[in-house]
């Protein structure tokens, strides 16, 4: 266990010397900072009806902004975290560090999970300081006047988390199997295009990994429905199987 903390405090170390921090920080505050905007520029349209909480709206329009921008994301972020190796040609020193390749193989699947963590994260807080700047810039939105649904903010944060399992497992195995983070990005990109056409409805995309997020835009939680959507179970089963070919192909081959 210490040399797995180890390892991936490292993985976390690591990933400061490229562009991943400032992608999760930045492409956190991409959405929050149009919302300000669009807010700004045509307040009049936003204002809310008597004892109607003005939150909910601005973080509906999060919640889609985030669905649409996070796997996007998701990509770029374990892209880079894997070109660390793939540029310096370093997996030969790892891989003669006294510890396990399990230690190395979930040392970095951790970094990866926490990268994600954060950026939905400080999503929410972007948004919520969002929500602060416009209620300080016109009252009349009374943003300053009602607190967020912190139950819709967790209920959110379990399904979008659930839904894009699929695709962190799926390009997690491309980074130990493809070297060219252009070649990843362009199988993420030709994903990202080919659910959008689906519009994540029904038939095929119940098992597209890249349609799993779509399939939460305009989210409103249902508290009377299951545990998971049909298409939360499978995005499990597609983090399962493709976190243990990643683990299979990690383990039983050398990355030169």
């Amino acid at each position: 266990m210490k040399d797995l903390i180890e390892f991936y405090v490292t993985e976390l170390i690591k990933l400061r010397r490229t562009f991943a921090y400032w992608l999760t920080v930045l492409g956190a505050a991409i959405i929050p900072a149009v919302i300000v905007i669009t807010y700004v520029y045509n307040w009049k349209l936003f204002v809310p009806l008597a004892n109607v909480n003005p939150w909910d709206e601005l973080y509906a329009r999060a919640f889609n902004g985030l669905i649409l921008f996070m796997p996007l994301y998701l990509i770029l972020m374990i892209g880079l975290c894997f070109q660390i190796e793939h540029k310096a040609n370093a997996w030969k020193q790892i891989l003669v560090l006294p510890v396990s390749r399990a230690v190395v193989f979930f040392g970095k699947y951790l970094a990866v999970l926490t990268m994600a963590a954060a950026f939905l994260i400080l999503s929410f807080f972007f948004t919520y300081t969002a929500g602060q700047i416009i209620g300080m810039y016109k009252a009349q939105l009374n943003f300053l006047g009602f607190n967020p649904n912190f139950f819709t903010l967790l209920d959110f944060s379990i399904n979008v988390s659930i839904s894009i399992l699929a695709i962190v497992a799926i390009h997690f195995w491309l980074g130990f199997r493809v070297k060219n983070l252009v070649s990843t990005l362009g199988v993420g990109l030709a994903g990202i295009a080919l659910a959008v056409l689906m519009n994540g409805k029904g038939g095929l995309a119940d098992f597209f990994p890249y349609a799993y997020p779509i399939m939460l835009l305009n989210y409103v939680p249902a508290p009377d429905k299951g545990i998971f959507e049909g298409f939360q179970w499978v995005s499990l089963v597609y983090f399962i199987v493709f976190s243990m070919l990643a683990f299979l192909r990690f383990r039983k081959s050398f990355i030169a």
